[in-house]
């Protein structure tokens, strides 16, 4: 999995600092990759190792513990606790996940060498530190689970960065059950972690892997029943008033390819319609930031990477209507037609689903969400240099998001103020233009810092959705009446409630909506000057 923005610091394993009387602390960036349990062989055999260098003190076997306390207190704060022994050899690494996670983890690390079980005391100055200090957590650490892992280990030079990959086939376990998995692990040890993603696009044109946000210590947790399967919703994106249009571009797009991968890892566990609907924001709000930013996305290479994301999304989408469909015919409980519309309406839902789940596992989804983010870090629209293209990329992201979110506005405003003789395609139009200025507000907040902007920017959101959720309940009506076949579709109004008087209020509030949304104020007017410009 990848960060949501480059890490500020990027310190390789071998570039730690050393306290004198603490464990080593790193800046671990690495690109962990799922890849089929009996597809090792071919990733071995694949030409990019016949480049790569055998590391065999870094490989073997390898037993790990993981230490916590009854209640998973250190997961829960996210720190981990192990004691990996190899060749004899016993190291203690703590490790601390970053708030905000993205594509490559980006983890604090401290290792340090102990002769069995954990030592405590080198925890001083770790975010293990707070925790151990309070005695019941202390005294009630115990082995939770184990990784056992059979690593092969290889370094790769590419573009002037130095890259381990490891070849981990591994088994976890429990007192209560056990799980057997594969992965790929690239490691960057120095150099640029573009060169991360450019390895992971080679592996994926022939070997079946997917970018996985799962820890080997998460896979564990899981097997405790500690699992965190709270859908992703999308986190708030800082980007420097000084950034380009290319540094804003990716900051954002990290984090929505993050709010995919997330959710989609654990849709393809469970069966959750938020989770449906979360990776599919996730996707919308990708699309509408690639559009932001349409003057630098011009290449070929980003015309198939923007057909392929559109393709992706829209596997989700029947299930996500029908999962609404099911919303409002359980909340309408008709009696005489309900109960028959409802058991068709799951049926469907029942089959979508399982193809849905058949999609998330093919080669061409799996390398979609991979080359994405090889795009996003290395793509050829980083590097063109036909003028037009280069001088979008330097853009000011402040410059490029008041203009574009001032076309969007006014674009939007019309339509607003048009809402009475709009047709049903239209406002469906107009509600998907909302929508992605609505993902651009959220986008660009910390390009327009101060109070002012701060209100005027809560003011315009909160009309934005109010509409955006009036012209949905329309759109819902229309849409429930194409997911069921003929015989059903005479009785999906009736069960779901949309009556004739339902959808003629709902035109009202619409036009109440509309009115109020013209005559809000644009945050992004008056953009902070630089400090000492007049």
């Amino acid at each position: 999995m990848i960060v949501a923005g480059k890490p500020e610091t990027r310190l390789p394993m071998s570039a730690g600092r050393q306290d004198k009387h603490g464990p080593e602390r790193a800046s671990e960036i690495e690109l962990k990759l799922e890849l089929a349990t009996d597809a090792a062989g071919k990733l071995l055999r694949h030409p990019l190792m016949s480049q790569a260098r055998d590391l065999p003190d870094q490989g073997g076997a390898l037993h790990a513990v993981y230490y916590d306390s009854t209640d998973c207190a250190l997961h829960k704060a996210g720190v981990s606790l192990r004691v990996r022994q190899r060749n004899g050899r016993s190291t203690q690494t703590i490790k601390a996940e970053r708030k905000t996670r993205g594509l490559a983890l980006d983890r604090g690390e401290w290792e340090i060498p102990v002769e069995d079980g954990p030592d405590l005391a080198a925890a001083a100055g770790t975010p293990l530190a707070p925790l151990v200090a309070k005695d019941a957590i202390r005294q009630d650490l115990k082995p939770v689970f184990t990784v056992d892992t059979d690593r092969r280990a290889f370094e790769i030079k590419r573009d002037g960065a130095t890259i381990e990959l490891a070849l981990d086939d591994a088994r976890t376990s429990t007192e209560n059950g056990a799980e057997h998995f594969c992965e790929v692990e690239l490691e960057l040890k120095d150099g640029d972690p573009t060169a991360l993603f450019a390895i992971a696009d080679d592996l994926a044109e022939s070997l079946p892997v997917r970018l996985s946000p799962v820890t080997k210590s998460e896979r564990g947790y899981r097997l405790l029943g500690q699992a965190d399967v709270t859908p992703v919703k999308a986190g708030r994106i800082v980007i420097p008033t000084q950034a380009s249009c290319a540094e804003a571009f990716q900051m954002i797009a990290r984090a929505c390819l993050s709010q995919i991968i997330r959710n989609e890892a654990l849709l393809r566990r469970h069966d959750d319609p938020e989770l449906v609907h979360q990776t599919r924001v996730g996707f919308r709000r990708l699309n509408a930031a690639i559009s932001l930013f349409e003057p630098m996305l011009r290449d070929r290479d980003s015309e198939t990477m923007k057909a392929e994301l559109r393709w992706a999304g829209k596997k989700l989408g029947l299930v996500r209507d029908l999962d609404v469909l099911i919303a409002r015919l359980r909340k309408a409980d008709d009696q005489d037609r309900g109960p028959q519309v409802l058991e068709e309406a799951v049926r469907l839902r029942t089959e979508a689903f399982e193809s849905l789940l058949k999609t998330l596992s093919k080669p061409r989804f799996m390398r979609a969400v991979l080359k994405a983010a090889t795009w996003i870090e290395t793509g050829r629209w980083l590097t063109r240099r036909k003028p037009s293209v280069r001088a979008a990329r330097e853009m000011p992201a402040q410059a490029r998001a008041a203009e574009e979110l001032a076309r969007r506005w006014r674009r939007i405003r019309r339509g607003a103020r048009q809402m009475t003789d709009l047709s049903g395609e239209d406002r469906h139009r107009l509600r998907i233009r909302i929508k992605k200025l609505r993902y651009g507000v959220e986008f660009f907040a910390t390009l327009f810092p101060g109070i002012p902007a701060r209100k005027n920017r809560k003011a315009l959101l909160d009309l934005l959705e109010g509409l955006q959720d009036v012209l949905g309940k329309l759109n819902d009506i229309e849409v429930s009446e194409t997911l069921l076949a003929p015989p059903f579709r005479k009785l999906v109004r009736k069960a779901a409630g949309d009556t004739k008087r339902r959808e003629r209020k709902l035109l009202s509030q619409a036009e109440k909506e509309a009115r109020k949304l013209s005559k809000a104020e644009p945050f992004w007017v008056s953009a902070p000057q630089e400090p000492g410009k007049a």
